[in-house]
């Protein structure tokens, strides 16, 4: 039992755990697990952010601290599950989840062959999930919500970070205005919500829109068709995923 005189939830989407803001589990064949690693020596240029799109997933590449590369990629639990069946070094054991991501990748993507083609790991392979996009309450049963566990968008746009910041912002300008008690918080929560989807809504849902094109077979061909033969492409794409709106109230 939690007793504040505020509770607010930011375990993130995928934790489990008795709290009534913690999300039950499930386990589908479409769910989305997120992997990431990072490597030393790539020869990836530092102003460089790749967008990767491979069966079954997408992912990125990052220059990162300390000189590294980071690749954060999320792929469909049926593909991963088909991946690791096949023959691991041994030729008698299944592939691990870390040993299929990595394979897949460098057997999908010409650009992380490039990159990783002189490049050490730096660390084991992390991996999380599966990712839960979607917008959720952000105020219920007296406990406020913030980062993941309020919503979150597909990961194709980078802003899972920026949004858990400024969810934590508004919900923060709420309760510095918000009389003591029951009342002032449902108040509080109202305006908090609101504020939230103003927000972040449009790039939510801009977030599944992209994310379900990358996510179709042979939809990479088509991704590059557009974002080579229309380069105004990229530049709505920032404007949908919120990178170009200001967070209210933030001086």
């Amino acid at each position: 039992m939690l007793r504040a005189p505020v509770i607010v939830a930011a375990h993130g989407s995928w934790e489990p755990g008795p709290l009534p803001s913690q999300l039950g589990k499930t386990n589908r064949p479409s769910d989305l697990l997120g992997f990431k690693a990072h490597f030393t020596g790539s020869s990836l240029a530092p102003d460089l952010m790749p967008l990767l799109v491979f069966p079954g997933g997408y992912g990125g590449m990052v220059s990162a601290d300390h000189g590294r590369l980071s690749i954060s990629c999320c792929i469909r639990r049926d593909m991963l599950a088909l991946l690791r069946k096949q023959p691991g070094p041994t030729q008698q054991s299944h592939l691990s989840a870390a040993d299929a991501v990595s394979r897949h990748l460098m057997e999908s993507c010409r650009g992380v062959r490039d990159a990783l083609e002189s490049a050490h790991p730096d660390g084991s392979w992390l991996a999380a999930g599966p990712i839960r996009p979607g917008i959720r309450s952000c105020y219920e049963r007296d406990i406020f919500r913030v980062g993941n566990a309020a919503g979150e968008s597909h990961p194709v746009v980078a802003e899972g970070i920026s949004m858990a910041l400024q969810s934590g912002w508004l919900l923060a300008c709420e309760l510095a205005c918000a009389p003591d008690g029951r009342a002032g918080r449902e108040a509080a929560g109202r305006r908090y919500e609101a504020a939230w989807k103003k927000l972040f809504s449009t790039r939510v849902y801009a977030a599944a829109a992209i994310a379900g094109i990358t996510l179709r077979p042979g939809n990479a061909t088509l991704m590059a068709a557009i974002i080579r033969n229309f380069p105004q492409a990229l530049t709505l794409g920032a404007q949908l995923s919120g990178k170009t709106k200001p967070v209210p109230g933030f001086v």
